[in-house]
């Protein structure tokens, strides 16, 4: 992959410098426009940060990263259970007040009424 990667970059390179060194623009497609210096440079630049994603993704894991990273792992899987925990606790906490409130303001309607036709209630 690297390889081919690389290939690209050369053969790119070689033909994209060849054309602007001779100043010989009669090869040139008719109606294709040639690509510029900024496009050139940015398309050098991308390749060459792919590049050096492809050769860290390449590279080896030592043990201690591996194991950092298995540790660290576990501990945010745990954060995760207590969280789903907590969630669940507040979720039905909340439930509970929601009809907490909703059984309060039933009795509260009842007592105004109660108030308001105090002959209904002997």
């Amino acid at each position: 992959m690297i390889r081919l990667v690389r290939q690209y970059v050369a053969s790119r390179s070689i033909r994209s410098s060849s054309r602007f060194q001779r100043g010989n623009r009669s090869r040139a497609r008719p109606g294709k426009r040639e690509p510029t210096h900024a496009e050139i440079l940015a398309q050098r630049t991308r390749i060459g940060e792919l590049l050096g994603q492809i050769r860290d993704l390449q590279a080896e894991w030592t043990e201690e990263a591996i194991e950092r990273i298995t540790t660290e792992n576990t501990t945010l899987k745990q954060r995760v259970r207590q969280l789903a925990a907590d969630n669940r606790t507040l979720d039905e906490r909340l439930k509970a007040s929601r009809s907490n409130l909703r059984f309060q303001d039933r009795r509260v309607a009842d007592l105004e009424a109660r108030i308001a036709d105090p002959a209904s209630t002997i």
